[in-house]
């Protein structure tokens, strides 16, 4: 994990912001997350950078909501409680 500056495209405009880097393993996604903030709304914007293409998954997200996105995005995915419980005693198990 690590802190850096990136610049976006934003409807149309590049914008710089301060990003945290993480490089993610998770059950919906592997590769590198970034969480930017966009000082411009004060919200926040998720890009995932998978083989070398980023895309933003996700913007205008308040700091309450941080949390579950990033979960749903890199492990959950939707999944209940009951299914990704099941996924990662099936993973637990084959290693």
């Amino acid at each position: 994990m690590y802190a850096t500056q990136i610049v976006k495209n934003v409807n149309g405009e590049d914008f710089t912001m301060a990003a945290l880097v993480m490089q993610v393993n998770g059950f919906q996604f592997q590769g590198k997350v970034y969480i930017a903030l966009d000082e411009g709304s004060d919200y926040y914007r998720i890009y995932g950078e998978k083989d070398g293409t980023t895309k933003e998954y996700h913007h205008d997200i308040a700091f309450d909501e941080l949390g579950d996105i990033l979960d749903s995005m890199i492990e959950t995915g939707g999944m209940t409680k009951e299914e990704y419980q099941a996924k990662v005693k099936d993973f637990v198990c084959s290693l």
